[in-house]
Formats: C-alpha cells, structure tokens, sequence
C-alpha cells in the first residue's frame, strides 16, 4: 500500500490555498489495494495545482483500487486533471479498462465525478459511451465511471488522463472515495474449442478434395 508523502500533502494544500480565497476541497491522501497491485506512486503536477501523477503496475488482471482522502480547503475547486501510467506486467492482454468511482455523494447529490467525459482518454484505446448513475445525473455534473475499449499488451504502458470533481466536506470534515481500475480480457478458447476448430477445417478439407476429385472425374 502507498501514500502520498507529506511533502506531497503539503504541495496540495499550499497550491489551493493560493488559488483563490473561495471555499473548496482538496485530496489529502491516496492509497492503493487490491490484488492486481504490483506498485504504486503519485506526485503532484509540476506544473499544475490542479494536477495529479500517477504510475500503477498492473500485477494481474484482478481490480485495483485507489482511496482518495478529501478535505475542506480553499482553492481550486475541487477539480483535478489526474494523469496516470498504467503498466500491464501481466502477462495477457489486455481488451478493455474500466474506472467506477465509489463513496458518499454530497453537494446536492453529484457527489465525486468525472468531468469534461469527452476527454477522458487512454493511449490504444477508444472511450464508450458514459453509464449513467441516478445518484449522480450526468447532464448535471459528470459520469462516475469510464469505460474504453482497445489493447495493452503485456509489458506495454498506457497513457490514461481524465478529471475529477470532488465537493467540500465543510470546515472540519473528511471523507474518502475509490476508484477502482478493472481491466478485462479477451477470453481463451478451451483446448475442446480448439479440437472442435481443428475437427471442422479437417472435415471441410476433406469436402473440397471430395468435390475436386468428382469434378475431375
């Protein structure tokens, strides 16, 4: 499991606090779980306040799940542009990625979503349509999750960037959402499978031959 660094906490609460004197929120702390997790780490942007660095190893094919730890601030709204590379080092391909955001909605119901869908993107593959969530209508704020569609391959990394709105706890308050990463893969046919394909290319041969050797004759 890893965390952000005090430094980077520190980074995160000056940044928003020279931003604007407007109330807001800010992510105090990430940590990531779950049994697909090789490593993990984040910084924040050089060059933005607003930004967020990930790098993940995708140790097998089983769901990774990153905690995020928000607190009330000042700043920049809650909105942050995350950037994230994403290693497969396990040994399949992999077909499709999907993110689903979990934890308490607020803020008149929208809660933590993703903003600005349409440029969300991971490098070799195509974004699918948003699915809707009834606590969180997307016509009002965003989708909490993203799916996409295309190929990792083994030992491949992939370029992932999407945007996060958070709303403000209140003075004196916290809470914590995930986002959890699932990739999939495309099913491997069965060794009967490929008996029956096998049984199949061998009978329509012996069809070709049959009819050749009617012609022929």
């Amino acid at each position: 499991m890893n965390k952000f660094s005090k430094t980077m906490i520190a980074v995160l609460l000056l940044g928003g606090s020279v931003s604007t004197a407007s109330a807001s929120s800010v992510i105090t702390d990430i940590t990531a779980s779950g049994p697909g997790l090789g490593t993990f780490s984040v910084m924040a942007s050089p060059t933005n306040d607003k930004g967020l660095d990930l790098t993940k190893v995708f140790d097998s094919i089983d769901p990774i799940t990153l905690t995020f730890t928000v607190a009330h601030s000042v700043g920049n709204g809650g909105s942050y542009d995350v950037v994230e590379s994403i290693t497969n080092n396990t040994g399949t391909a992999f077909s499709d990625f999907h993110l689903s955001i979990a934890g308490p909605t607020g803020a008149s119901g929208n809660g933590v979503v993703f903003t600005s869908f349409n440029s969300s993107t991971l490098s070799g593959f195509t974004l699918d349509s948003p699915s809707m969530d009834q606590s969180s209508p997307f016509n009002a704020t965003g989708p909490r999750d993203l799916n996409f569609t295309g190929n990792l391959a083994s030992g491949d990394t992939a370029q992932l960037s999407f945007h996060l709105k958070a709303f403000d706890p209140g003075v004196g308050n916290t809470y914590t959402f995930t986002i959890t990463q699932t990739p999939t893969v495309s099913p491997i046919p069965e060794p009967e499978s490929y008996a029956m394909l096998l049984a199949g290319l061998g009978l329509m041969g012996y069809m070709v031959k049959r009819r050749g050797g009617k012609s022929s004759s």
